[in-house]
């Protein structure tokens, strides 16, 4: 089994139109989001469970950006997360038995995870 593990990150603005906290509601403020993405399969492709560079790739289109912009759903961090999580799926092969993984922190001790 090989569990590949990638810690990255991006900067990022959004407001939530639902948030509880009347700040996050009332104007866009910004966080410097980190991301940590586990990727476990028994299986390489190439040689390699995925590119390093691709997984980057998918996390930078959020990077200097507002997020409500460019998103078509409420850029919560458990959206976001989910988000990340539905790219890698979709780029891994659908074929092989591949565990994925995503955690997202908004700031250095609020993180959410989400895996299926």
């Amino acid at each position: 089994m090989y569990i590949l593990k990638l810690k990255t990150g991006f900067s990022a603005a959004h407001q939530l139109t639902n948030a509880y906290d009347e700040k996050c509601n009332a104007s866009i403020h910004g966080h410097d989001w980190k991301v940590l993405v586990e990727i476990k399969t028994e299986k390489l492709i190439n040689n390699m469970v995925i590119d390093f560079k691709k997984i980057k790739e998918m996390i930078n289109e959020l990077d200097h950006k507002n997020l409500n912009d460019i998103l078509d759903f409420e850029p919560t961090a458990e959206l976001i997360t989910k988000y990340i999580y539905d790219k890698l799926v979709d780029f891994l092969p659908k074929n092989e038995k591949i565990e994925i993984i995503v955690t997202v922190w908004e700031a250095d001790n609020a993180s959410i995870t989400y895996f299926e």
